[in-house]
């Protein structure tokens, strides 16, 4: 931040015109030696202690008296506590311990919007990147009846003036704060927020490199990421008690007040992003656009993000998207049936993973322009609610869309990892003419970071666009070492251009390989009807071209990740984790989204569905906080063949929620 311009003296007594003469050679003599004297570097509080304020503190009198100060100390953003027991009992992937699962089903801490809520609403601001707030030179010098007096050091006056209290004030009141002529070029010094950036970055830096794993090992345990999360926050804290919410203010600025004060509104009219990182272009091609969930307020849009005050969901993951496969009903002007599902894992509705939890449940959405955000519509209550923002149990309450059929093994949780919508006739039990379908996994077992258990995997089916869900027994895939089902705990969604709909699978945690299946549409509830991807192989007794095998998840071959011969656990995508796959109509090619053994996250291209895939290309690399689970979004310019610009859900571990990135394909 730049210090305060500073005016040369002038001389305050003269008797005739020869002492006038006089005392101007000895000022220009005495200002010649001051100049010398005092270094640029020297800091505002060395030259008047008694008269200016120092940086960390409220700005002087001369402020408008009711310009606003910065909000008190309450975090803007709070943030998931994050501690040795939930690393060792959820791992990375969100989930509760199992001794959780009844206290937070039975004890529903309802949140709605509350007092917190505005809080949030108040710090919001204040958390966006407004560090443009630059004093005025107004400089002040105090008069001396001796004409033999040496000058006198400079009294800076720091003047802080915004759209808002310059329109308050009268014209005579604004003319007097803001005089033209009076910024003078300034010379830029340390100061401390130079010193404080300088030392976040270097504690950022230090605890990257003892968190980033090594390949093939999982993330440390949380405590570098929440040390590296609070180093984060305390300077946007330091941000926002620095600029509070004050416009920039231009050096050739007009004494109109109302002028001035019309260009101060647009400029100050800055939206804050939330990035949970200091840069948000976390490469070159990639980088973050907004929260999905979590209780942080966009002011120009309450439709993104806000699930707190909305749906009492502090904190959630993963945000696996598709599209509906609706057509919009123009009766229906109020209503947009076309939208983009998306399905989240364990949810929680108070920080640090505490208060009501429910396994899973589902947003909707139906914004096309994800530059600025993906909207969430509120809830509908008491009007059918089929095309609200989320199933309700209350007014402002998401609810689960799949819980444990009573029929199936004991759960710690209820994940969802894939979804797909299917085209049907319009009858009485399907009256959209569309079958929604979600693939989810029951965990069984929490391990170390990365590592969990499933008994099995199902798909829940919905006739009512995701407000009701059925659990189809013949979906279900226990994870049996003999049936090799224990390849398909996770899933993958993406239909072919030949009618099919492909299945990718994935073993439980982050350690496997992506395999495949495929099933007509009308069966896919059925596994029995699936057909297993078996690729080309030599050997002693010839060679067999690649099939597809029928009925026998143990035919199918590794065609992602675990490859790259005895070397290639080291190179990028080695390991599939959570993931994504589409068609991308930019690059004409299949495309997949996952995190890698170094919780990169990296895509592969193909011509089909079963490859042979491309060599893994990283978007982002392991981000402060663990970053995982990769989702794409249907409607990206690039899937739909409009423009290069790649959206994708992402998780975020130390924040507990899901985030939308961009990556810039004709960038990669």
């Amino acid at each position: 931040m730049d210090s305060p311009g500073r005016d040369a003296p002038a001389d305050d007594a003269a008797a005739t015109a020869a002492d006038d003469a006089a005392d101007d050679a000895a000022d220009e003599a005495t200002d010649d030696e001051t100049d010398a004297e005092t270094p640029d570097t020297e800091t505002p509080d060395a030259e008047t202690p008694d008269e200016e304020t120092p940086d960390e503190e409220t700005p002087v009198a001369e402020t408008p008296t009711d310009e606003v100060d910065p909000a008190p100390a309450g975090d803007p953003e709070p943030e998931p506590a994050v501690g040795e027991d939930d690393s060792e009992d959820r791992g990375d992937a969100g989930t509760p311990p199992a001794s959780d699962a009844t206290s937070g089903e039975t004890e529903p801490e309802a949140t709605g919007a509350t007092e917190d809520t505005e809080d949030t609403d108040a710090n919001a601001v204040e958390d966006a990147d407004t560090d443009t707030e630059a004093p005025t030179g107004v400089t002040t010098q105090p008069k001396s009846d001796d004409p033999g007096a040496p000058p006198q050091e400079l009294t800076k006056v720091a003047v802080f003036a915004n759209a808002s209290t310059l329109t308050q004030k009268s014209s005579q009141t604004t003319a007097a704060l803001l005089t033209p002529g009076q910024d003078d070029a300034v010379t830029k010094r340390p100061t401390l927020i130079t010193a404080v950036v300088n030392v976040v970055n270097s504690m950022i830096d230090w605890a990257r490199q003892r968190a980033d794993a090594d390949p093939g090992d999982a993330p440390q345990p949380p405590f570098l990421w929440a040390l590296m999360s609070f180093a984060r926050r305390e300077l946007d804290n330091l941000f926002a008690a620095r600029t509070t919410s004050n416009a920039p203010r231009s050096s050739a600025i007009a004494s109109t007040s109302l002028a001035l004060a019309e260009g101060a509104t647009t400029t100050a009219a800055l939206v804050p992003s939330y990035s949970p990182w200091l840069n948000p272009q976390v490469s070159p091609s990639t980088n973050f656009v907004s929260w999905v969930t979590g209780p942080n307020v966009y002011k120009n849009n309450p439709l993104l993000a806000n699930t707190l005050a909305r749906y009492q969901v502090y904190g959630t993951d993963v945000g696996v998207m598709w599209d509906n496969g609706m057509v919009d009903d123009p009766s229906t002007p109020d209503i947009n049936e076309h939208q983009v599902l998306i399905a989240v894992g364990d949810t929680f509705g108070s920080p640090g993973m505490t208060g009501r939890w429910i396994y899973n449940t589902l947003f909707r959405s139906s914004d096309t322009d994800l530059s600025d955000g993906m909207d969430i519509p509120n809830g509908e209550w008491f009007n059918g609610n089929m095309f609200g923002g989320a199933p309700l149990s209350q007014k402002y309450q998401a609810r689960p869309i799949i819980n444990r059929p009573s029929w199936a093994p004991n759960s710690v949780t209820l994940i969802p990892t894939a979804g797909v919508s299917v085209p049907t006739e319009v009858t009485e039990e399907t009256p959209f003419g569309t079958i929604q379908y979600v693939s989810f996994m029951s965990v069984s077992k929490w391990g170390q970071a990365g590592r969990w258990n499933t008994n099995y995997s199902a798909i829940a089916y919905s006739t009512d666009n995701g407000e009701n869900f059925t659990v189809a027994p013949q979906s279900v895939r226990y994870n049996s070492f003999l049936s090799a089902n224990r390849n398909f705990q996770q899933s993958a969604f993406v239909k072919g251009d030949d009618g099919y709909v492909y299945v990718y699978g994935t073993p439980n945690g982050r350690q496997g390989a992506a395999y495949l299946a495929r099933v007509a549409p009308e069966d896919i509830l059925d596994v029995s009807k699936y057909e297993y991807y078996k690729k080309a192989s030599s050997g002693w007794f010839g060679n067999t071209q690649a099939k597809w095998v029928k009925g026998s998840p143990s035919s199918a071959s590794a065609i992602i990740g675990k490859s790259g011969g005895f070397l290639g656990f080291t190179k990028p995508g080695y390991t599939v984790s959570e993931m994504s796959v589409q068609y991308n109509e930019y690059l004409g090619k299949y495309i997949v989204l996952y995190g890698d053994q170094s919780n990169n996250i990296v895509m592969r291209t193909a011509d089909t569905p079963e490859g042979t895939w491309s060599d893994a290309t990283v978007l982002m690399r392991q981000q402060t906080g663990g970053i995982y689970a990769p989702m794409l979004h249907p409607w990206s310019p690039a899937t739909q063949g409009t423009g290069p610009e790649l959206y994708w859900n992402l998780s975020l571990w130390s924040e507990y929620n899901v985030m939308l990135m961009k990556t810039d394909l004709a960038k990669l």
